[in-house]
């Protein structure tokens, strides 16, 4: 039997058109390519243009008399399609994933929602879609039924882009870690996922009214800058190093320059002790000492004559 191939379009039941099936067609005739490379072009293709409810996925089918036959040599989806392909444009393209953007109502408004929670943030639901991208939204938007992935209805325009970084979807919500930042980039978080929560708090996080924030023990976040400067004061303040502060943790303290100009230590001791550390004499010995000198040196009344 002869071999050739279909595009299957599936659509997602979180559609508010319901799920779907079938045979991508032309004129109501489908489609069928006679190699697979040119079959997995086309699916690309609509995939790359679609919504996050609908897919294309490459399958083998049984030839009909009545398919639209795309030649082996013939992949790209212009000559077998019946949606115009304009030229790209990566400026827009660039646009689209611009963190903060309101995501325009689409033909197909409802987002398919892989996890959701309420959010830190006054009345937003942080949410992971199908994309897996993060997502904040209106509350009330958002909906669940069990045994069926959530959906976001997005005819008002609300859907919020955050980041195409799917581990910020943990920062959105919660209290935060029990260990420290510089424990946790042990225990699995990234200096780019800090990076990346840092801009995100300095741009798009910054429309929306924070209710509570993540805290790592009990602390709250700081920026990479900032953390890496704070580490770098614990650690040089340790070894009276601040002259150090360099960006550099954890340098050796520097050489100190020999003043002593070939005295010994008894010598110094003697003469200045003042410069030795350890040795500065307190203020009460000075005072005690230059008491007992005044002493010594004071008028000594003598004693009272005796009556005659």
């Amino acid at each position: 039997m002869e071999q050739v191939y279909g595009v299957w379009a599936v659509r997602s039941a979180a559609s508010m058109f319901g799920h779907a099936e079938a045979w991508c067609k032309e004129d109501g005739r489908p489609l069928e390519f006679e190699s697979l490379e040119a079959a997995q072009a086309y699916a690309l293709e609509l995939n790359r243009k679609a919504t996050a409810n609908v897919r294309y996925f490459v399958k083998e089918k049984e030839p009909e008399p009545n398919a639209v036959r795309v030649p082996a040599s013939q992949p790209d989806i212009e000559a077998v399609g019946p949606v115009d392909r304009a030229p790209r444009n990566e400026v827009a393209e660039k646009h689209n994933e611009i963190p903060g953007r309101q995501m325009a109502p689409e033909a197909d408004p409802v987002v398919e929602i892989r996890s959701a929670v309420h959010s830190n943030y006054a009345n937003m639901v942080a949410m992971l879609a199908a994309d897996n991208k993060v997502y904040l939204g209106r509350e009330e938007r958002y909906s669940f039924t069990p045994g069926q992935p959530g959906s976001y209805d997005n005819r008002d325009g609300s859907l919020c882009f955050v980041s195409d970084m799917p581990e910020m979807y943990y920062f959105l919500y919660g209290e935060g870690w029990s260990h420290s930042q510089e424990e946790m980039l042990d225990r699995g978080l990234t200096m780019d996922q800090y990076m990346e929560f840092a801009r995100l708090q300095e741009g798009v996080l910054r429309q929306f009214t924070p209710r509570r924030e993540i805290l790592f023990a009990g602390q709250p976040f700081q920026a990479p800058e900032n953390y890496l400067r704070n580490a770098e004061l614990d650690l040089e303040g340790e070894k009276g190093n601040y002259n150090m502060i360099d960006g550099i943790v954890n340098n050796d303290p520097p050489v100190r320059a020999d003043l002593t100009d070939g005295q010994t230590h008894e010598e110094i001791r003697e003469l200045a002790p003042e410069t030795l550390p350890n040795e500065k004499p307190s203020i009460m010995e000075k005072l005690r000492a230059d008491r007992t000198g005044h002493e010594a040196r004071g008028f000594q009344p003598s004693p009272p004559e005796r009556g005659l």
